[in-house]
C-alpha cells in the first residue's frame, strides 16, 4: 500500500470538492465540545459624609455601588424555597437542553461523517477531469445510509455510557494499581476501537453492509492489515496532533488583552482589555471550527482510501476449476 499515494490523494480530493469542509465541520460536531469561564469579585467601600470620599474600585462609582447594594439586599430578602424551586428548574432545563443539544449533534455529526466518506468515494472513482461533487449529490448518496450511521453512533454512545457507569471504578484502580501503566492499556484499547469505528462506518457506506455486517467486516481487514492500518494510524495521529496544536495555539492572544489591563491596576483598562478579549474570541473560535472541519475532512479521506485500497484485491478464497463430476 502506497501511503505517499492516499495522503496526497486525499488532499486533492477535499482541495478540488471544497464543499467536503462542509462536511467535515459538521463532522466535527459530533466530537463534543468544552468549554470554560471564570470570574472575579472584590469589596469596596464607599465613605459617605460631606467629604463623599469614595475608597472603592476605580470602575465603580458610588450610585452604582449604591446599586448594587440595594440589588444585593434584595436577593438577600427573596425566600430561600424560591431559590430551591429556581435552583431545581435551572438544573433540569440544563439537562434537557443538554440532552437535546446531545441528539442534534448526533446527527449533524453522523450526517457529516457519511457525506465525507461518500464524498471521497465518488471522487475516489470520478474522472481526473470531473467536475467538483456538490451537496446536493452526495446528499443523496448517504440517503440509503444515513440511518445506519446514526444507529451506530447512537449505540456506541449509549454503550460507552453504560461501559463507564460499569468500569469506571476498576478503570481507576487498573490505573493507580499499576502506577499510570495501565493507561497505555487504555490508550491502546481506545485506538482501536477508534479504528473499528470508522472502518465501520466506511464499511456501512462502501460496501453497503448492516451494522453488525459492518463490525466483522472492519475487524477482517484490521487484523489482516494490521501493520498497515497501524502505520497510518501514527501518520494521521501525529499529523493531528500537530496541526491541532496549531489551530488552537491562537487561543492564547484571546486573555492577554484582560490580562494587559488587570495588570494596569485601571479600571478603564480592564474594561477595554474585556472588550477586546471577547471580540478575538468570537473571531478565533470560528476560524478554529473551520480548519478544525477542513482538518476532519482530510483525516476521514485518508481512512476511506485506506479502506479502499486494502480492499480493492478480491479475498484469497478458494476456488475450484473445471470440478470432476462424481462417477
Amino acid at each position: 500500500m502506497d501511503f505517499g499515494e492516499i495522503l496526497s490523494k486525499a488532499w486533492k480530493i477535499i482541495w478540488k470538492h471544497k464543499i467536503l469542509w462542509l462536511f467535515g465541520v459538521l463532522a466535527g460536531c459530533g466530537m463534543g465540545s468544552a468549554g470554560g469561564g471564570g470570574s472575579s469579585g472584590g469589596n469596596a467601600v464607599y465613605s459617605g459624609g460631606e467629604s463623599g470620599s469614595w475608597n472603592g474600585p476605580p470602575f465603580m462609582s458610588p450610585s452604582a455601588q449604591r446599586a448594587f447594594e440595594d440589588f444585593a439586599q434584595w436577593l438577600a430578602d427573596i425566600p430561600v424555597g424560591v431559590w430551591v424551586s429556581l435552583g431545581i428548574t435551572i438544573v433540569l432545563a440544563l439537562i434537557l437542553i443538554g440532552l437535546v443539544m446531545s441528539v442534534v449533534m448526533l446527527f449533524v455529526g453522523s450526517f457529516g461523517t457519511a457525506g465525507v466518506i461518500k464524498g471521497t468515494v465518488i471522487a475516489d472513482e470520478a474522472a481526473s477531469d470531473a467536475k467538483p461533487i456538490s451537496f446536493k449529490e452526495i446528499f443523496s448518496g448517504i440517503k440509503p445510509y444515513f440511518w445506519k450511521v446514526l444507529l451506530l453512533n447512537l449505540g456506541l454512545r449509549v454503550l460507552g455510557f453504560i461501559v463507564v457507569l460499569l468500569l469506571l471504578l476498576p478503570i481507576i484502580l487498573l490505573v493507580a494499581l499499576t502506577c499510570g501503566l495501565g493507561a497505555f492499556l487504555l490508550i491502546a484499547i481506545g485506538i482501536f476501537i477508534d479504528l473499528m469505528v470508522n472502518f465501520t462506518t466506511i464499511a456501512i457506506i462502501q460496501e453497503d453492509k448492516d451494522v453488525f455486517e459492518a463490525i466483522s467486516r472492519a475487524w477482517q481487514v484490521i487484523t489482516r492489515n494490521l501493520g498497515k492500518v497501524l502505520v497510518m494510524f501514527l501518520i494521521l495521529g501525529l499529523g493531528q496532533i500537530i496541526i491541532g496544536l496549531v489551530i488552537a495555539l491562537p487561543l492564547i492572544l484571546v486573555p492577554m488583552p484582560l490580562v494587559l489591563g488587570l495588570l494596569a491596576l485601571d479600571g478603564g483598562a480592564v474594561g477595554v482589555g474585556m472588550i477586546v478579549s471577547i471580540i478575538l474570541f468570537l473571531i478565533i473560535i470560528p476560524i478554529m471550527i473551520f480548519l478544525g472541519g477542513v482538518l476532519k475532512a482530510y483525516v476521514l479521506a485518508s481512512w476511506t482510501l485506506t479502506f479502499r485500497r486494502l480492499t480493492n484485491k478480491a479475498d484469497l478464497t478458494p476456488t475450484v476449476l473445471n470440478p470432476q463430476e462424481p462417477a
